[in-house]
């Protein structure tokens, strides 16, 4: 994304679990994916079915493209950015999707 390569790794649930309770310093329940920016890794839980595993990698893409081209704070975001950055990221997110699941990563 943007010149920038990212590994997607799926991996069992309470290891990612894991890696999210030592990176934010915080107990969760449950974690369907994670994205870090520092190695350019998402996670996704490999126990997931199909679905919620595709709908996963959109969310966490969704964290790439906003990482990688957008400048703004999220909490300055109102409705129209969030449309507009929607809008915009759509056709890289999707191709991207299609393309893993049809083992083109």
């Amino acid at each position: 994304m943007n010149n920038h390569e990212w590994e997607i790794l799926e991996l069992p649930k309470e290891q990612i679990k894991l890696i999210y309770e030592k990176e934010m310093n915080e107990e969760t329940l449950y974690v369907y994916g994670l994205t870090k920016y520092d190695n350019h890794k998402i996670y996704i839980n490999k126990e997931l079915c199909f679905d919620m595993k595709r709908k996963t990698l959109m969310h966490e893409l969704m964290h790439c493209y906003i990482e990688e081209y957008v400048s703004l704070e999220l909490e300055y975001y109102k409705e129209e950015t969030m449309c507009n950055i929607s809008a915009n990221s759509h056709d890289i997110i999707h191709k991207i999707v299609e393309d893993y699941f049809k083992g083109g990563y």
